[in-house]
């Protein structure tokens, strides 16, 4: 504006700029200029592409999120806030039935995509019936690929090894293709609105919630809200769906392939996907988490360790009192105890927060950790200027005079045993006589 009234000219209007620019640059250009975001440049291409499949358990989505309901808990017979718990579960995407789920107190991690995977490959018949929920949940099985996003715990080594082990191929959504996980994204919104309506409830937002207190409202467990949700799982598998006008359980039936002939066991699914590492045999045991774990098998297996090499151990984080390792000869996982028989469960994270306890607490301050080193360096310095000259005397006999001279000056024990000698007596006191006196 200032450079058009100097040369005479009337100043443009804001709207006569934003249409020269307009024709000047293309969006994605403006886009860049003003941004360096690059989500801003990505929503102004189009997005082609959708997840697909041709029948049931060809593809699998896996996803987490933090329930929108809170619980509580029994603690010395009084009740606790415990707050939101996380959900994880597995959708089938041709079907849209959801094959299972796994509830967890803690953050999602490796556990929970384990315990995810036994749930969804394997028969949910025991565990519905352990649970008191008498409804059918039939959808189960191995998934021939596995689309998860970029989190940490996708990317471990454990979910890999898990898939190799049962031949999913899994495949991480790249940068620019979030929009392709949203048949498992919305089956999680749903099934948050489904819980999200009763005692103790999150709200969206902070208007959503208006004032609502859910610490005092909460009322479930982290069972019953375990059951709440297989129940809301199992509704929604055998809801219509509004827009396609298909009910997933019906869409599994017609398409799924028949049930394997023999069935995984969900212990050894478990095993697969739970973290691990491989470790040397001693002749203690195995060594992990600051402990040894040993047991009668591996004792078979001392005389051959060097020929077995390093052995393949897993963990569960729920219990650490217990490690797997798989028998070399067998391949199957078997137990091993603590090394020194104590049996008592305790969780990988009570260990560690035990172990930060104790390290604070018995942890010296910086001037403590210097003041031995301190004072020896004073010795050997002063031994240093002390030091006198060194004569050619040999080594042994230095030796043989030094020890005679230590050995003259050592204490004995004899000189602790023998009886001290007596105190001499004291001297008797003489009565004195005194004299008279004459007086002249």
């Amino acid at each position: 504006a200032a450079q058009c009234e100097e040369a005479g000219f009337t100043p443009p209007s804001y709207g006569a700029v934003q249409d020269r620019i307009a024709l000047l640059f293309t969006p994605e250009e403006i886009a860049k200029k003003r941004s360096s975001n690059p989500n801003d440049v990505r929503r102004l291409k189009p997005r082609p592409g959708q997840i697909t499949a041709s029948a049931p358990l060809i593809v699998t989505q896996m996803d987490h999120t933090p329930t929108d309901i809170n619980f509580v808990e029994v603690v010395d017979d009084t009740g606790a806030f415990v707050g939101r718990a996380s959900l994880t579960i597995n959708t089938d995407v041709f079907s849209k039935c959801i094959l299972g789920f796994c509830l967890t107190i803690e953050k999602p991690s490796t556990l929970s995509i384990a315990l995810c995977m036994a749930h969804s490959i394997c028969d949910k018949g025991e565990w519905l019936s352990s649970r008191g929920i008498r409804r059918s949940w039939i959808t189960y099985g191995r998934p021939k690929r596995a689309l998860v996003d970029s989190g940490a715990d996708f990317k471990g080594h454990a979910f890999a090894r898990g898939c190799a082990e049962y031949n999913i191929r899994p495949k991480r959504r790249n940068r620019g293709t979030v929009h392709w996980g949203g048949v498992v994204e919305r089956l999680l919104g749903k099934l948050n609105r489904y819980v999200g309506k009763y005692d103790g409830r999150t709200g969206s937002s902070v208007a959503d919630r208006n004032g609502y207190s859910a610490e005092n409202r909460a009322c479930l467990t982290f069972n019953d809200l375990e059951r709440c949700i297989a129940l809301a799982i199992i509704d929604h598998n055998e809801d219509m769906n509004k827009k396609t006008l298909k009910v997933p359980i019906k869409e599994w039936i017609a398409h799924a392939p028949d049930p394997p002939k023999k069935a995984d066991e969900p212990h050894k699914v478990l095993l697969n996907f739970l973290p691990g590492k491989t470790r040397k045999l001693f002749q203690q045991g195995i060594r992990l988490f600051a402990r040894e774990y040993y047991s009668p098998w591996l004792g078979t297996l001392i005389a051959d360790r060097d020929k077995i090499g390093l052995l393949e151990v897993r963990w569960d984080p729920r219990d650490i009192s217990r490690i797997y390792a798989r028998d070399p000869h067998s391949g199957e996982f078997r137990p091993v105890e603590r090394r020194d028989g104590n049996k008592d469960a305790i969780t990988l994270w009570q260990d560690q927060a035990q172990r930060r306890r104790m390290r604070a607490e018995n942890a010296r301050t910086p001037a403590q950790k210097v003041a031995i080193p301190r004072e020896i360096e004073a010795i050997v310095s002063k031994a240093r200027q002390n030091k006198p000259p060194i004569s050619k005397m040999s080594k042994s006999e230095a030796r043989a005079i030094v020890r005679a001279r230590h050995a003259t000056h050592a204490s004995k024990p004899y000189q602790s045993m023998d009886p001290p000698e007596p105190a001499p007596a004291p001297h008797p006191i003489r009565s004195k006589r005194i004299l008279p006196l004459d007086e002249w």
